[in-house]
C-alpha cells in the first residue's frame, strides 16, 4: 500500500508539472494550485512521510489534520475551477469570498473536533474509522464535503457533456465523471462505516463494501488528476510542436533576412537574434512573421535580388505558416 501512495503522490507532481506552462502563460493557474495542493496532500500520506513530518511537529498527529485541512482547500480550489468553467462571465468576487469563508469555517471545525479530543494521540489514528462519536463527527466534515462537492462536479461534467465536440475534452469529462462517482461512493460507504463502527464494536468493513471502498481510494485520484490535466497535456504537446516546427523555419529564414535587409535596415523593425536567441526566445512565430514580412517587403522595393531555389521554398513554407497561422487567430476571434 505505501508503494501504491508513493506511486499516486509521484503522478499527482508529475501532472503539476505539466500544467506550469499553461500557468507561465496565465491560463490554468487554479488546476496548477489545485494539483499542488492535492499532490502534497496525498504525499504525507506514506507512513515514511508521514511520521518524520509528524515528528517534527511535535508527535501528536497534527499531520492528519494537516492531511485533511489541505482536502478541504483542494475540494475549495476544484471548486473555484468548476465554477468558472461553467461561469459564462467567470467567477464572482462574492463567490469566491464565500467560497473560501465555507472552507475555513470547516477546517476551524476540524481544528476544533480534533485539538479537543484525546483520540489524536492515539498510535491508530491513520486506521480507517475509529469507533468514536468524536472522531466520526470530525471525519464527517470532509467526508460530507467530498460528497456534496462530487454531485456538484458530477451535474456540471454531465451538462458539459452534451456541450463538448473536442475528443480530448470528451475523454477528460468522461474521466472526472468517473472521479466524481468513485469520490461519492468512497464518502457514502466511509460515513455509513464510521456510525456502524460506533454502534457496532465488532463491525469490520469487508466484502464488496471494502473492496469498493479501496477501488474508489486508488482509482479516484487517478480519474481526477489524469481528467484535469489530460487537456492541458494535449494542448501544452500541441504548443510545443508549434513552437518546434516555428523554430525550425526561423532558424532556415534568418540568413535569407540578413543578406536581403543588409542594403535595407530601415524596412526592419525587428531586432536581432545571435544564434543562442534563435534557439531560446520565446514566441519563435512571432519572430518568424516578422522577418518573413520584411523579406517580402525587401522583394517589393527590390525585385531584382538574385534568389535561389531553396531560399524560395522557405519564403512558400514562411508564408504558408504564418497565413494558416493568422486564420486560425482569426477564428478564434470570431
Amino acid at each position: 500500500m505505501q508503494a501504491v501512495l508513493f506511486a499516486l503522490s509521484a503522478v499527482f507532481w508529475i501532472a503539476a508539472a505539466v500544467c506550469v506552462p499553461s500557468a507561465v502563460r496565465g491560463r490554468r493557474r487554479p488546476l496548477l494550485l489545485f494539483l499542488t495542493v492535492f499532490a502534497l496532500t496525498m504525499t504525507l500520506m506514506p507512513e515514511p512521510v508521514y511520521r518524520p513530518v509528524d515528528a517534527l511537529l511535535g508527535n501528536g498527529n497534527v499531520t492528519y489534520f494537516i492531511f485533511h485541512a489541505l482536502t478541504i482547500v483542494a475540494i475549495a480550489l476544484l471548486d473555484v475551477i468548476v465554477q468558472e468553467a461553467m461561469s459564462p462571465r467567470g467567477l464572482t468576487r462574492a463567490r469566491k469570498r464565500a467560497t473560501m469563508m465555507v472552507s475555513a469555517a470547516i477546517i476551524a471545525l476540524q481544528a476544533l473536533l480534533f485539538f479537543g479530543s484525546d483520540w489524536r494521540v492515539t498510535d491508530d489514528i491513520a486506521a480507517s474509522f475509529i469507533p468514536r462519536w468524536d472522531f466520526t463527527a470530525y471525519a464527517a466534515t470532509t467526508w460530507i464535503a467530498m460528497g456534496i462537492f462530487a454531485v456538484s462536479f458530477a451535474t456540471a461534467c454531465v451538462a458539459d457533456l452534451r456541450r463538448q465536440r473536442r475528443p480530448v475534452t470528451l475523454v477528460s469529462l468522461s474521466l472526472v465523471l468517473l472521479a466524481c462517482l468513485g469520490v461519492l461512493s468512497y464518502a457514502v460507504i466511509s460515513l455509513t462505516s464510521a456510525v456502524l463502527a460506533v454502534l457496532h464494536p465488532d463491525f469490520l468493513l469487508v466484502g464488496w463494501a471494502r473492496t469498493t471502498y479501496s477501488l474508489t481510494l486508488l482509482l479516484s485520484p487517478i480519474f481526477l488528476v489524469i481528467g484535469l490535466g489530460l487537456s492541458a497535456s494535449a494542448d501544452g504537446l500541441a504548443a510545443a510542436r508549434k513552437n518546434y516546427r516555428d523554430r525550425v523555419l526561423l532558424w532556415q529564414i534568418t540568413p535569407l533576412w540578413q543578406r536581403l535587409l543588409a542594403d535595407t535596415p530601415e524596412l526592419s523593425i525587428e531586432r536581432k537574434l545571435s544564434s543562442r536567441q534563435l534557439l531560446t526566445v520565446r514566441r519563435p512565430g512571432v519572430h518568424l512573421y516578422r522577418r518573413h514580412v520584411e523579406i517580402r517587403d525587401s522583394l517589393l522595393v527590390r525585385p531584382g535580388q538574385a534568389m535561389t531555389p531553396a531560399e524560395l521554398a522557405v519564403i512558400d513554407r514562411a508564408e504558408a505558416r504564418t497565413q494558416a497561422q493568422t486564420s486560425a487567430l482569426a477564428g478564434v476571434a470570431k
